[in-house]
């Protein structure tokens, strides 16, 4: 048995169940990539249960759960960032596509993108990976990054405007 709390199972496992999409989104929205972002979910969830004692408002578990899965996230992109950057490690290439053309062009437009994404200002960059490529509502980015839905909808009007410019200019 676990030590700590001990949150009713049942209710605790629905809970889970309910959320788990929502939750895996966040952790894959910062980290981009599906086995990270599951491990981050897991821990999330683990944290969770440790702590479901200390949630005040039942109500409010899925906002909580995905803040406490975004936190991880972003600290385990950093700590790979560094962890990289200390080895002087290289991304290392995909095969040969069917149509290099293609392929290439793409492959390019994609780095250009992540680029600019990677510029834009935190508060901007975490409300367009949140909102507009895991999509998810103003409502749960607002909760998980604890700012008004409002303040959600402008800061990515105002990501998608500075990649459009950046983009396309």
């Amino acid at each position: 048995m676990m030590p700590g709390p001990d949150p009713d199972l049942a209710g605790f496992e629905r809970l889970l169940r309910d959320t788990h999409r929502t939750v895996y989104q966040v952790a894959y929205s910062a980290l981009a990539n599906a086995a990270d972002a599951e491990e981050v979910t897991q821990d999330a969830f683990l944290r969770a249960y440790q702590r479901f004692s200390s949630l005040r408002d039942p109500q409010k578990f899925r906002a909580w759960v995905a803040r406490m899965c975004w936190r991880l996230a972003v600290n385990r992109r950093r700590a790979d960032f560094r962890a990289l950057r200390r080895a002087g490690a290289w991304l290392t290439g995909r095969p040969a596509p069917d149509d290099p053309e293609t392929e290439a062009a793409a492959r390019e437009f994609k780095l250009r993108l992540e680029e600019h994404i990677a510029r834009l200002p935190a508060k901007l960059r975490s409300v367009l990976l949140l909102s507009a490529v895991q999509d998810l509502d103003a409502r749960t980015v607002g909760a998980i990054l604890k700012i008004p839905d409002g303040t959600v909808r402008s800061r990515l009007y105002l990501a998608r405007r500075q990649l459009l410019k950046a983009l396309w200019p």
